[in-house]
């Protein structure tokens, strides 16, 4: 099953039970565009791994996990303290955890192990282009406001600290020779 934003939108709204109102559906569905855009572009989420197996060259493949957690204080960090905000942190954090954890999956490029065994951890994400994706998206599809370049901003730096806890495992298919390896992967999410 692939990442997509009409899965994001709907873990976050189902996250979310107690936030109701065409406002936050658009914000939970603003959201998952720009996440789900941004998640496809390579460099935006990159992973390190080590692979153990069999020595040759292959392709890793796994799956991608996260754990379930409210967006960090990254609402409070750009002043946006209203009565809803930990709701929305909440629901957004959850949502974005429970879409990765059901949907979301790890491909790349094994070096030193051709077939065997992968274990990956998130390295880097681009979080300041997740926060212009949310912008970007808010504007294309109306919802701007005074206060929305913070929203922007807290929603995109707490959701780009949330993926960067985030772990692989995997295995590594390819050709192999027959003497045992240690070797290292690149992979982005999928």
């Amino acid at each position: 099953m692939a990442l997509t934003a009409t899965g994001i939108t709907s873990a976050i709204v189902a996250a979310g039970p107690d936030l109701r109102g065409p406002t936050w559906y658009e914000l939970a569905a603003l959201v998952g565009i720009a996440v789900a855009t941004w998640a496809r572009i390579p460099s935006n989420l990159v992973m390190q791994g080590v692979t153990t197996g069999v020595a040759g060259a292959g392709t890793v493949f796994g799956k991608f996990s996260v754990v379930p957690s409210p967006l960090p204080l990254s609402m409070a960090a750009v002043k946006l303290l209203g009565p809803t905000a930990p709701d929305v942190a909440r629901a957004i954090g959850m949502g974005v955890s429970a879409a990765f954890n059901s949907s979301a999956a790890y491909r790349g490029v094994s070096a030193g192990v051709g077939v065997g065994a992968d274990v990956s951890k998130v390295t880097a994400v681009n979080g300041p282009f997740l926060v212009n994706a949310i912008a970007t998206t808010a504007s294309s599809r109306g919802m701007v406001g005074p206060t929305m370049p913070q929203l922007a901003a807290g929603l995109g730096t707490g959701i780009a600290t949330l993926l960067a806890t985030g772990i692989g495992i995997g295995t590594v298919t390819g050709g192999a020779g027959p003497v045992p390896a240690v070797g290292t992967s690149i992979s982005q999410v999928v």
